[in-house]
């Protein structure tokens, strides 16, 4: 097991000098004068020094030897390692975000503050929020929730998939219809996975590409993964804009909050992109002035400019702040200017957790997929429209009693 060395750095011009940790003071740790001891606590109960660090006696088995402060004293604690914490008044250690001592469809989730005044970082047996619908499985440690049986939160070559506890898990094996026997890896249908590019992993585990499938771009006759570059420009997405009785067909169209300029790319709202020095790119594509000074950013809604850090603009519990999504290495210097939480029971904070998911918008102040019926009426689907906004449009061949109702 690795041993953490603590040590403090001082640097003085350029110089520098290594102090050792404050346990290394004979002083303050009786171990300190043994060979190596500056690696060792003293522990009174039995009058023996201790490799810190390090799991079992003489804590039990699950916890390890810590360093704590009494005082001006360093003293020998038992705690959990990182990764993990105990139930209240226990010294068993389990991992958070597993099952661990939890009933079946419950994780173990770390207490917020719970560093009592022995140093102990605390759990508890939670049940996972509920998703959009049974296609969304919960994934404790980013609070999110992702497609089942897709790559997800998990690292390449495993998918997310619904355990016999209740809880999703990161897994691959030999005997899923997922499993690609050339690398042990698991991949998701229709995504690129193992394959080259312009084929797709398919059921079967092969790699291939058929004309009849959505995801076939016709000019490069290849197929490419949805809601992807794919074989698409800077500032597209690879995404279904047709839907009809002979199937779907997905085209390279601007990606979200993005809008094509005079050069065929497309660029991020209220970013400079192609535009002059002192212009930025507004929707439909043109260059416009910037309306702000120095220091001020520009709200669309209200078409205005505020400093960042105002409440006027915004809902109670929320203030102005730059448009952290907003990427300036590849988008440049976004002027927008948008409304965040200032405490984490404001709603604005669910509503952007949910926007930032592939294929999931906010209609109707809930978190539903789009392409799907979700709430709108009997024949119709949620789409996202040429204006960008989330409504219920009648599909093809369909009386509709709601239709084009967009979000408010």
């Amino acid at each position: 097991m690795a041993v953490w060395i603590w040590m403090t750095v001082l640097l003085c011009g350029s110089h520098a000098a290594v102090l050792p940790p404050p346990w290394a003071d004979v002083k303050r740790n009786p171990c300190a004068s043994h060979p190596r001891g500056w690696l060792m606590l003293y522990w009174p109960s039995d009058g023996k020094c201790y490799t810190i660090y390090k799991k079992g006696h003489p804590c039990s088995e699950t916890q390890e030897l810590s360093p704590g402060r009494l005082g001006g004293r360093t003293v020998a604690e038992c705690k959990c390692p990182p990764g993990t914490a105990q139930l209240p008044h226990t010294k068993m250690c389990h991992k958070l975000f597993e099952k661990g001592p939890c009933r079946a469809g419950e994780y173990f989730a770390p207490v917020e503050e719970s560093f009592n005044m022995r140093g102990e970082r605390q759990g508890m047996c939670v049940k996972p929020q509920q998703c959009a619908d049974e296609t969304l499985l919960y994934w404790p440690p980013d609070g999110r929730c992702y497609y089942r049986l897709t790559q997800g939160p998990c690292y390449p070559g495993a998918i997310l998939d619904l355990g016999g506890d209740g809880l999703a898990y990161c897994t691959c094996v030999p005997d899923s219809p997922h499993y690609w026997a050339p690398d042990g890896g698991c991949y998701a249908h229709y995504s690129r996975g193992p394959c080259e590019r312009g084929q797709l992993f398919l059921p079967g585990a092969r790699c291939g590409c058929d004309p009849q499938l959505p995801q076939y771009h016709s000019e490069t006759a290849g197929c490419y993964e949805l809601d992807s570059l794919g074989p698409c420009s800077k500032g597209h997405v690879f995404a279904i804009t047709e839907v009809s009785g002979n199937g779907s067909r997905a085209e390279c169209r601007c990606k979200n909050f993005h809008a094509r300029a005079a050069d065929g790319a497309c660029y991020r709202l209220y970013t400079r992109g192609p535009c002059a020095q002192d212009e930025m790119i507004s929707r439909g594509g043109r260059c416009v002035k910037v309306p702000c000074g120095r220091g001020r950013l520009y709200v669309p809604e209200r078409r205005r400019c505020y400093r960042p850090g105002t409440a006027e603009p915004c809902r109670v519990g929320e203030h102005l702040a730059f448009d952290f999504d907003a990427r300036p290495a590849l988008d440049g210097l976004s002027y927008n200017g948008v409304c965040v939480c200032e405490n984490q029971h404001c709603g604005r904070k669910e509503i952007s957790s949910c926007s930032s998911r592939k294929g999931t918008a906010i209609f109707d102040g809930a978190c539903h997929i789009l392409n799907t019926q979700g709430p709108c009426s009997s024949g119709s689907w949620l789409i996202r429209d040429s204006d960008d906004q989330i409504v219920c449009q009648c599909r093809p061949g369909f009386n509709c009693t709601q239709q084009n109702k967009p979000y408010s």
